[in-house]
């Protein structure tokens, strides 16, 4: 009888969605207020030193995808903002991007495109869509409900899911199509 066996990426994916309801829990029950853009720049961090340990020749090409994330991120956060549509809450921000969104969306976006089968796989792709977005607008959220970020005029969870998603559709193609290898 044949052993089934998940690929590495699949697992990844598991332990990420585990580590988010950890994190969205703990956001939830307790108010870290600043600490928590901290928490989140160390836990992106930590993603890539794990990722990178096993990828090291990968690394250019990763971190070429994560600049891409934090310029798109850094371009989408301030037009929203002076749209109107949200405000972030930050001591240490440029514009309305706190530094540590910046730092998530580099080392995060690098430690992403590492972990992504080296091969486009659309189930894949499309269980990772999903759980990022789900738990990016459960993210805000919960900043909401930390009192780091406000969402104002019609701008509201559900279209954080969908922009998330487009986001990560958008990656999924930079990733593959751009940054091939």
């Amino acid at each position: 009888m044949a052993k089934f066996k998940l690929p590495r990426e699949s697992g990844t994916l598991a332990v990420l969605l585990c580590y988010f309801i950890v994190l969205g829990v703990a956001f939830y029950y307790y108010n870290l207020g600043q600490l928590s853009w901290d928490i989140l720049l160390a836990s992106a961090i930590a993603w890539l030193v794990f990722e990178g340990l096993d990828n090291s020749k990968r690394l250019v090409r990763a971190f070429g995808v994560g600049i891409f994330l934090m310029l798109f991120d850094f371009a989408f956060e301030n037009a929203g903002w002076l749209a109107g549509l949200w405000q972030t809450h930050s001591i240490f921000a440029i514009g309305v991007v706190p530094i540590q969104v910046m730092g998530i969306a580099l080392f995060g976006g690098a430690a992403w495109a590492l972990y992504l089968p080296r091969k486009f796989n659309i189930w894949h792709s499309v269980a990772d869509c999903i759980v990022f977005a789900t738990f990016g607008a459960l993210g805000e959220w919960l900043l909401i409900q930390q009192g780091l970020f406000t969402y104002n005029l019609w701008w509201n969870s559900g279209l954080a899911f969908l922009a998330y998603f487009l986001t990560w559709v958008l990656l999924h193609f930079v990733r593959y199509k751009v940054f091939k290898g």
